[in-house]
């Protein structure tokens, strides 16, 4: 058994199927689409990453011009994303277990504020788009602007590639998965500030989690 797309499985036997004489116009429409789900698939990861730097800074300047979180989520590097998807991960366990375990208090009511974007976000690009300080906008159009037409120039091994500017530079990195391609990858080590912290969060509630069961159980007696 082999797992597919969208958790369909394929299953190989050495069973003959029953020889068919005719094909109804449903399965030629199925037979079709199945053909053209490669394709698809394929389309739809590019549309995730950028095929060239300077693609990938035109994405990212499309998304700035009209302060889109949706789009800048989209022409981020495939390795800010997942930090993101941990953090999103993290923080929404974290959440569960904080009402599970945390005794009634201030500390618990803290935690919640803390963990409730994660908990009330539909998935990782809510919790960016929600996280986003309004001072990126500002930021990433002056970058952008002192950038002007310039391409990002790729490194000597073709993974990353960056725009160097008087106060700073507009980096961008190819992820080691070939259809994703190339994003910004400049608001990277935030993201991965933030994927730590919510992953230390997680083991640290994960670890006292017993001791807050035990709390609760000797109160109640």
């Amino acid at each position: 058994m082999r797992a597919g797309p969208a958790g369909i499985s394929f299953v190989c036997t050495n069973e003959r199927p029953a020889p068919v004489k005719t094909r109804s116009p449903f399965g030629l429409v199925l037979t079709a689409l199945l053909l053209a789900l490669p394709a698809l698939l394929l389309s739809a990861c590019w549309q995730r990453g950028s095929k060239t730097p300077a693609e990938a800074k035109a994405r990212l300047a499309a998304a700035v011009a009209v302060r889109d979180p949706d789009r800048l989520w989209g022409a981020l590097d495939l390795a800010t994303q997942w930090s993101w998807m941990t953090i999103h991960r993290a923080g929404r366990e974290s959440y569960d277990i904080t009402l599970s375990n945390v005794p009634e208090g201030q500390q618990r009511e803290r935690m919640i504020r803390r963990f409730a974007p994660a908990a009330t976000s539909e998935n990782a690009a809510t919790l960016f788009a929600k996280s986003l300080a309004a001072a990126v906008w500002p930021n990433l159009a002056a970058q952008l602007a002192a950038a002007g037409d310039r391409a990002p120039v790729e490194n000597a091994t073709g993974n990353e590639a960056e725009i160097v500017l008087p106060a700073g530079r507009l980096p961008f990195r190819k992820t080691s998965q070939p259809a994703f391609g190339w994003g910004f990858a400049g608001l990277a080590a935030e993201a991965e500030a933030l994927k730590r912290a919510a992953s230390a969060d997680l083991e640290a509630l994960r670890t006292n989690a017993a001791d807050y069961e035990r709390a609760a159980a000797r109160s109640m007696r």
